[in-house]
């Protein structure tokens, strides 16, 4: 079974050509990566934080993140967490499908992989109702298809419950089945929705701080504490608790910048930020 494009043509063109200028267009952009990631940046990474707004918006400070990832050593599969905004689905949802397609073309998921999640604990089902409208997955794989330049496979996670104690569950069983593959966690989460820019960049500054200290408890109590609505803590808790177990080093915040930004509309503005783990 195949997996269909969402939300072509809404989040991104759903003609070929159209989309691959796109991703260059943003890249190349004042606010994109083009040119600007320090060649003594490390070539290893475990996972990055990274947005899943529609291109237009927030693709210039996702390029960021996978500037980054088209320098590392080949890897055998992207785990994607994106967090599950329709509510359908279970709480840790992956998909049956044996592949997913997008106008550039078609991704294998990894089966194997699959399997184990399912298998290994009580956390994940094969869900497909939670895929089949969601788009925080999705927006992510026509970037890996035009920026990573060797075969690689995909494990997208949508995932309903956005609790700590769940994410520390999640980044026990990767970590287990990353002694089988090479893997990389792509943590997609929006920040701060619909706020003034001002307060967005105020609140989102502090829980990237913790994010990239890699303090997960202060990290939600944080978003708590301030009412930050970024829709995807969970994934950035899994990729935050990860590296706490592969003793990696902190951080590093990429770009970080709002809809404002793009559009010069800065009243009510969504955050959008791209952060990179090493090894």
């Amino acid at each position: 079974m195949e997996r269909r494009p969402a939300v072509a043509g809404y989040f991104y063109p759903e003609n070929k050509n159209e989309l691959e200028s796109l991703i260059r267009k943003v890249y190349e952009s004042e606010l994109g990566a083009s040119g600007k990631i320090d060649q003594e940046f490390p070539t290893a990474i475990n996972g990055v934080v990274c947005p899943h707004a529609g291109i237009i918006f927030s693709g210039a400070v996702a390029s960021w993140a996978y500037a980054v990832l088209s320098r590392i050593d080949p890897i055998d599969t992207f785990i994607i967490i994106g967090p599950n905004h329709r509510g359908l689905g279970r709480r840790a949802s992956l998909s049956s499908a044996e592949s997913w397609i997008t106008p550039l073309g078609k991704i294998e998921v990894d089966q194997e992989m699959v399997d184990y999640f399912v298998s290994s604990s009580g956390i994940f089902s094969i869900d497909d109702r939670a895929h089949q409208y969601e788009h925080s997955c999705e927006i992510h794989l026509p970037f890996l298809q035009q920026f990573i330049p060797f075969p690689f496979k995909i494990c997208p996670i949508s995932l309903l419950d956005q609790t700590m104690e769940t994410a520390q569950k999640m980044s026990q069983v990767i970590n287990e089945f990353s002694q089988r593959k090479k893997i990389v966690i792509i943590a997609s989460t929006d920040f701060t929705h619909y706020e003034s820019d001002t307060m967005a960049r105020e609140k989102d500054l502090i829980c990237i701080d913790n994010i990239v200290r890699l303090d997960g408890d202060e990290f939600f109590h944080c978003i708590h504490r301030n009412q930050v609505s970024i829709c995807g803590p969970g994934g950035v808790g899994t990729l935050i608790e990860f590296q706490k177990i592969r003793h990696s080093p902190r951080g590093t915040l990429l770009c970080y910048a709002t809809s404002g930004d793009i559009n010069g509309q800065y009243d009510q503005v969504v955050g959008y930020a791209a952060i990179a783990f090493p090894q």
